[in-house]
């Protein structure tokens, strides 16, 4: 398990694979990018080697501090040349976004974790997740990446309203992608030559997300989908 005592999971290899996904990463910020406008402090929660914080500042003009533990990433970070803490709570407050993907399931107290996000933020600050959905779905995986969870809509809904967000928006993304994670529960993973793999990975981004994408446009986002997208605003 990955936190603050023990880094030894980084996940880099897998975090450089998912470089290539560069349909699946432009569009976790497609979805959102009218929140991003007059963004002038941005906090890039659990950034791991900088892959979506560099898409905020190439894309958005968006120059994040971005919020890491792990060693290996932050000498990435340091390459990339981003500003960088080793814990939340160091980092600076009155941030008008702060920005987490795929790292609250890797956190025991999330609950903890949102309340403490709320405070480094100003007021009608925005709080943007993604996160891995459906439990129904955990697999191998979550448990070789060290998840604690994969989330309930109503689930992540609830603990933000407690820690005092409203929610603008919370829907699913990647519909098709449910049933190739269903597919990993089913037959495995496997990062070398088969489900997982990077060839698997630049075929799925390259052809099959796309309709994905489609499908969610058309309504399946409200029913289901291998993330769960959630913006909300401090009150």
């Amino acid at each position: 398990m990955q936190n603050s005592k023990n880094t030894k999971y980084s996940g880099v290899i897998e975090q450089f694979n998912m470089e290539v996904m560069t349909n699946y990463n432009d569009h976790i910020f497609e979805v959102a990018s009218s929140y991003f406008k007059n963004v002038k402090k941005c906090i890039d929660f659990g950034a791991g080697i900088g892959t979506l914080a560099l898409i905020l500042r190439e894309k958005f003009n968006i120059s994040p501090v971005c919020i890491e533990i792990d060693e290996d990433n932050i000498d990435y970070l340091k390459k990339r040349k981003f500003k960088f803490f080793r814990n939340l709570k160091s980092a600076p407050t009155d941030n008008d976004l702060i920005f987490s993907s795929n790292v609250l399931e890797h956190i025991k107290d999330d609950q903890n974790t949102l309340n403490l996000i709320k405070k480094k933020l100003k007021k009608n600050g925005i709080l943007f997740l993604f996160l891995p959905a459906k439990m129904l779905l955990w697999s191998a995986m979550d448990e070789a990446v060290g998840h604690y969870r994969r989330y309930e809509f109503r689930e992540i809904k609830m603990k933000c309203e407690k820690a005092g967000f409203n929610i603008k928006k919370i829907h699913y993304v990647d519909s098709i992608g449910f049933f190739g994670s269903l597919a990993i529960k089913i037959f495995g993973y496997n990062t070398n030559n088969g489900l997982g793999s990077k060839k698997s990975i630049v075929f799925y981004d390259k052809y099959i997300f796309p309709i994905s994408k489609i499908l969610d446009k058309l309504g399946f986002k409200h029913f289901i989908g291998k993330n769960l997208l959630i913006i909300a605003k401090k009150k």
